[in-house]
């Protein structure tokens, strides 16, 4: 995998070629997210991401889309508590249109204000759907039971800080912090794209301090919340570890990683739904940063079966992973890293990750080897380092009811 990178004035651009496919995907990620928030501007950088799409300088909102998908191709946005991304994928040969359409998107959005009080409605219906999806409100629940502000704030914001926010709120916001951006590009890239690119960046040159909000952590403890819509809980439980996307040992935590979590020949859903029928859903919701990685397990199940649950994953603390799990792990996650190699889609999201946290993308062929390193005897004990530390719970549950 090849990455040349370019700087043109403030952007960053990562450019990963991808010759035998006719197309291309773009993202232009702006380091601002939620962690860069006051807590009165809770939700403003997901508030700004979705009302851009409202119209811009040389687009009408209806020509924002149409002019990607008339070809074709797909746009979107997301946001993170680091990093706003604007991306699209689209035939090669409409990389003028796509290109001019993510700058204006992120250089040139008008905030109208009754597109901005139209928006507000639809976002504050977001936020309800997130806090009666069980899933989605215990993860929240987790992340704001492990981090300290400001990332442990949600995404989305609240109700109260959204239905404050005004026009001008956004124009100001997105003055103080929209400059610098990080530009991906995977797929056919040219001469005549590459020159365009960058030609339309350099009339982009305003620079912003990018502030590093800090990453702290709580003290492991329980939250609950109850519901009274309930019959099932739903939880997450997990802990934080020393290492990051830099440490070598990260390589060990993935196969690790996919051993317990990653398909349903995996160590978790084989022991704890297929053999014991202890639940329907569980899965690993890991997250990490370039120093500190955060492991954590979802799983829901009955009020009847959740003590059972507990000891049988106690056992698992207790016990070695089998070795067989430990080949199907790394013989798994060897195969996934190969494979992304196929597609242009897998190799962009790839890339994205990584430089969301600050990094160069590393060469999946390096991934490669340094996984196919990595020992028995290494997941062992870092499964050990994991059980050996305290552990964060997050419960959503059935009114009245208390797992401990």
């Amino acid at each position: 995998m090849n990455c040349e990178i370019v700087q043109v004035g403030p952007h960053i651009v990562y450019l990963i070629p991808f010759n035998s496919v006719e197309t291309i995907s773009v993202a232009f990620a702006v380091p601002v997210g939620s962690a860069h928030e006051s807590d009165e501007e809770a939700g403003i950088s997901h508030f700004i991401e979705h009302v851009a799409f409202k119209g811009t300088k040389n687009f009408s909102e209806f020509d924002l889309k149409y002019s990607v998908e008339v070809v074709g191709g797909t746009l979107n946005a997301f946001t993170t508590r680091d990093f706003t991304v604007y991306y699209a994928k689209v035939p090669y040969t409409s990389y003028q249109i796509t290109i001019d359409v993510l700058t204006d998107l992120v250089f040139n959005p008008i905030f109208d204000e009754k597109a901005v009080e139209l928006e507000k409605s639809v976002i504050i219906e977001e936020i309800k759907s997130y806090n009666e999806d069980h899933v989605s409100r215990v993860e929240d629940l987790f992340i704001e039971a492990v981090l300290q502000k400001p990332y442990s704030k949600p995404i989305s914001g609240y109700e109260k800080t959204v239905s404050s926010f005004s026009s001008q709120d956004l124009k100001n916001f997105h003055e103080r912090n929209y400059g610098n951006l990080r530009v991906l590009v995977v797929g056919k890239i040219t001469k005549d794209l590459k020159k365009y690119l960058l030609n339309k960046l350099q009339c982009y040159d305003k620079i912003v301090k990018e502030e590093k909000p800090p990453l702290r952590f709580k003290k492991p403890k329980k939250v609950f919340e109850e519901k009274n819509d309930l019959t099932q809980l739903h939880f997450v439980h997990g802990t934080v570890l020393d290492f990051g996307v830099e440490d070598e040992k990260f390589r060990v935590f993935r196969v690790l990683e996919t051993t317990l979590g990653s398909g349903m020949s995996c160590l978790l859903f084989k022991r704890i739904r297929e053999d014991l029928g202890l639940v329907y859903s569980i899965e690993l919701l890991s997250s990490a940063w370039p120093n500190k990685t955060l492991f954590s397990i979802y799983a829901s199940t009955s009020k009847e079966k959740f003590q059972k649950y507990v000891e049988e994953m106690n056992k698992l603390t207790r016990e070695d992973i089998g070795k067989d799990f430990f080949e199907y792990g790394k013989r798994r996650l060897l195969g996934k890293l190969q494979m992304l190699t196929e597609s242009v889609s897998s190799l962009f999201s790839y890339a994205l990750g990584y430089i969301m946290v600050g990094l160069k993308p590393k060469p999946i062929e390096d991934v490669i080897k340094e996984t196919s390193r990595v020992t028995y005897k290494q997941v062992l004990e870092l499964w050990k380092e994991i059980c050996s530390k305290d552990w964060y719970w997050a419960f959503v549950v059935p009114k009245g009811y208390k797992p401990f």
